[in-house]
């Protein structure tokens, strides 16, 4: 039986329902009982209904009247459009920062750069580039004043290449590739031009939505 501190059970178990996608455990489509949980975690109902909505309101798991609830089912189109939004979120953002990111902030994600380009000459894929990826799109809005649309951002992109993905997004770039387009998102801050910025982020995530299109599930 799985022991949950009392005051965090619903944050826990969406951390549970994540890893279950992440492992395969739970597949695209396949229903998310609540009594089967409760029983499985030994908790009452209570939290594991909240942690549900959460996570529908996420946009990993959907919610059919009359039916249940389910992991989330993704079309060709719907992942292309997901990672549209993203790169929408996410340039605006750090286009609106830009006048606000310091030398400090460029050497930081210049550091970063490297160091992932180190990694990828022994990495075995993406998966030991994730850390690193995400520590560099974090770092890319930390100068964003609007809360709301980083969370936001994040919550876009993360959803569906590292959580209900996560195996594909494993082998969508060499490692070296993965590097090479990080690179042009540093080369895109150094113009300090927003337009241009905004444009090569959307570009970043439209480029990685068509790649994943390949593994949405036939509507």
């Amino acid at each position: 039986m799985h022991s949950f501190k009392r005051q965090t059970y619903s944050t826990q178990v969406v951390e549970f329902i994540k890893r279950c996608i992440l492992e395969g455990e739970l597949a695209p489509g396949e229903q998310v009982k609540e009594v089967l949980l409760a029983e499985r975690l030994g908790i009452s109902r209570a939290p594991i209904r909240e942690a549900l909505q959460i996570l529908v309101q996420d946009g990993l798991i959907t919610s059919e009247p009359q039916k249940g609830k389910f992991i989330r089912q993704m079309t060709a189109e719907d992942i292309e459009n997901e990672y549209a939004i993203a790169g929408i979120l996410e340039g605006a953002g750090v286009s609106s920062a830009l006048p606000n990111l310091t030398r400090d902030d460029m050497l930081r994600l210049e550091r970063m750069v490297e160091h992932m380009e180190h990694k990828a000459h022994r990495a075995g894929g993406l998966y030991e580039l994730a850390d690193l990826d995400n520590m560099f799109h974090d770092a890319l809005l930390s100068r964003c004043s609007n809360s709301r649309l980083v969370d936001m951002a994040r919550t876009a992109s993360t959803n569906i290449s590292k959580i209900l993905f996560y195996n594909h997004w494993n082998t969508l770039y060499t490692p070296m590739e993965f590097v090479q387009r990080h690179k042009q998102i540093l080369d895109a801050l150094r113009t300090g031009d927003s337009i241009v910025v905004e444009r090569t982020l959307r570009e970043h995530y439209r480029e990685s939505g068509k790649r994943m299109s390949q593994y949405g599930f036939d509507a």
